[in-house]
């Protein structure tokens, strides 16, 4: 099995653009994905139709995210395994964490479906949405075992320095879902339904695409039946490094929620502005989480070759490359926030009461890109759980205390949420600052057996 994405040798800066600039451009294309459905549904339904978008995705969310931090612990595996040259185990890797997914995925299906309703109620959903929000959680929610199985897929890929393929794959399913989109929600009229319903039948294609590309252009996994089962070695390892991370994201997602439910006090129009807001956040710092992602896998392979200083390196030449384009995101906010506004909807009263919202936000982007190229560093290294602290102190004690203080101490109201959004950053750059300087990372918390 021949590894020809080697990303130990070679000069760093280029290497760390041209493995990054994929999963920065499938990072891209993902928001896409998601702005597809609340730009359709915003223009075809309405401020209603967007906020049950945006309640069932921050469900859908926090659902998600327990597999992109997991998966990252099969990333920084496999990565491990690729710089060491034992590419033979890579299938036991797939097998496993394929197995694995798929009953985490329908576990996982089964209580949201369950709970629905009280989850739904509990982030103070508006009435005028919440039946469209329990329609649209319920069909995102039968598409989760599919987005899982991907992502374990293409972590793997990512891992080994393929990030062309997993962007390919995520191009055709937003093409396929832009025209879904048109077709269930602008043509046959079916609203938040048919939104939902093209979200889960471009998962279900994308996990067939990445799965026909390994079996025939690969040797990497045969996908036949008895090779679906769990190596307790490397799940040990990947849940050691990939649950803390897991956690970490989880309760990042949990506390948008909590703020979702600071926010939907103040109506249907402002819950609709968040939504779009939060939208525009993605694409802010979208290069930095592609940029993460990136440095994950550098780092990996690189500290398993004991080639720390090649790390930093790639660290700032990736850093600057995410703050210099966030800046034109948060530019974009400051001088034409409500164009940012028309983009999801026409409605006047949407636009209106999110621009000083926007605004106030826009000051975390470029804080948090800088944070997300520092994760992808520590995360790398295996020291999840110093990453996972940033996520909860960060989320919660500060970034919801300071939502709270905001809008209600200082009775900034909606503006103040959008104000608390750049706390956060601040207090977990300053933890990943400290750790750096440290060293400690230099020496990968979890290796597999040389």
């Amino acid at each position: 099995m021949e590894h020809k994405d080697d990303l130990t040798s070679g000069g760093i800066g280029k290497k760390v653009i041209s493995f990054a600039a994929p999963i920065i451009l499938a990072n891209l294309i993902q928001a896409i994905y998601g702005l597809v459905d609340m730009v359709t549904v915003g223009h075809f339904v309405g401020a209603s139709g967007m906020s049950a978008v945006s309640m069932g995705a921050q469900i859908t969310t926090v659902v998600l995210v327990i597999v992109n931090g997991l998966s990252n612990g099969e990333t920084i595996i496999s990565a491990q395994l690729a710089g060491q040259r034992k590419l033979k185990e890579i299938p036991s890797v797939i097998g496993t964490m394929l197995t694995f997914f798929a009953i985490v995925a329908l576990a996982l299906t089964a209580i949201v479906m369950i709970f629905v309703r009280p989850l739904l109620t509990a982030i103070n959903t508006p009435d005028v949405a919440f039946v469209q929000a329990v329609q649209y959680l319920l069909i995102c929610m039968a598409g989760t075992i599919f987005v899982y199985e991907y992502n374990s897929l293409a972590a793997v890929l990512r891992g080994m320095g393929n990030s062309k393929v997993p962007m390919i794959i995520v191009m055709v399913a937003v093409a396929m879902n832009a025209v879904l989109d048109i077709v269930l929600v602008a043509v046959l009229k079916l609203g938040v339904v048919g939104a939902a319903l093209a979200t889960i039948i471009c998962q279900l294609i994308s996990l067939v695409m990445i799965c026909v590309y390994i079996k025939s252009k690969t040797d990497l996994f045969d996908f036949k039946l008895n090779s679906f089962r769990m190596n307790k070695e490397y799940l040990t390892l990947i849940v050691k490094v990939g649950l803390p991370q897991s956690i970490q994201f989880t309760f990042a997602s949990s506390s948008f929620v909590l703020m979702s439910g600071l926010v939907n006090v103040y109506g249907v129009d402002a819950s609709a502005a968040a939504g779009a807001a939060a939208k525009v956040q993605t694409l802010a710092t979208l290069p930095a989480q592609g940029m993460m992602a990136a440095l994950l896998t550098v780092t990996a392979q690189n500290l398993a070759v004991n080639r720390p200083k090649r790390v930093i390196k790639g660290m700032w030449v990736g850093m600057a490359f995410a703050v210099a384009l966030s800046l034109v995101i948060f530019t974009f906010c400051m001088v034409w926030p409500t164009a940012a506004f028309r983009i999801f909807t026409s409605e006047a009263a949407v636009a209106a009461v999110g621009t000083g919202y926007l605004r106030r936000m826009a000051f975390s982007f470029i804080m948090e890109s800088a944070m997300f190229c520092m994760f992808g560093v520590v995360s790398g290294s295996g020291y999840t759980p110093v990453t996972m602290c940033c996520g909860i102190l960060s989320g919660f004690a500060v970034r919801f205390g300071a939502a709270w203080f905001f809008s209600r101490g200082l009775m900034l109201g909606f503006n103040g949420v959008g104000l608390a959004y750049l706390a956060g950053p601040v207090v977990a750059s300053i933890i990943c600052i400290v750790f750096l300087i440290s060293g400690k990372w230099k020496s990968a918390r979890v290796q597999v057996k040389g």
